[in-house]
């Protein structure tokens, strides 16, 4: 590969923007989130400790009352919304994420297209050193 400084460059920018990118599509619920049993968010409800959740698929992740994030995994209860419709509990529903790897895609795709890239440069720099060497050949007289 290629290791001028613009292509080091290049690379490091384009790993830099793949982490950006992956920070951005971070889903906040799920950064400081204390992971809690389906029987204590049941309890939470009922005290009145919890303030919304958003239920995704199997998975509840929410906010306490006093700010703190919770999450849990949900089995079957068609109960469980009418439950916390009941006690004044935010809901918010969303289909369930299809889980994948987003970054590890686009870091492999960023690679494919860095080395790409590299060969071309690699390819271009090669042709003008060639003709660099027929241009000084044929200017240098013979005897």
């Amino acid at each position: 590969m290629l290791t001028t400084p613009r292509a080091v460059l290049l690379g490091f920018s384009l790993i830099a923007v793949a982490i950006v990118l992956q920070l951005i599509t971070l889903n906040d619920w799920t950064s400081a989130s204390q992971d809690i049993s389906f029987s204590q968010l049941l309890s939470d409800v009922d005290q009145g400790r919890v303030r919304d959740v958003l239920i995704q698929g199997p998975e509840i992740h929410g906010t306490y009352t006093d700010g703190r994030s919770l999450q849990t995994y949900a089995p079957y209860d068609p109960s469980l919304v009418q439950r916390l419709y009941n006690k004044g509990v935010q809901i918010t529903a969303r289909p369930q994420s299809d889980n994948v790897p987003w970054l590890a895609l686009l870091i492999v795709a960023l690679i494919g297209v860095w080395t790409f890239l590299s060969r071309q440069t690699q390819v271009a720099l090669s042709s003008i050193a060639h003709a660099t060497e027929q241009i000084s050949g044929s200017l240098v007289p013979r005897a």
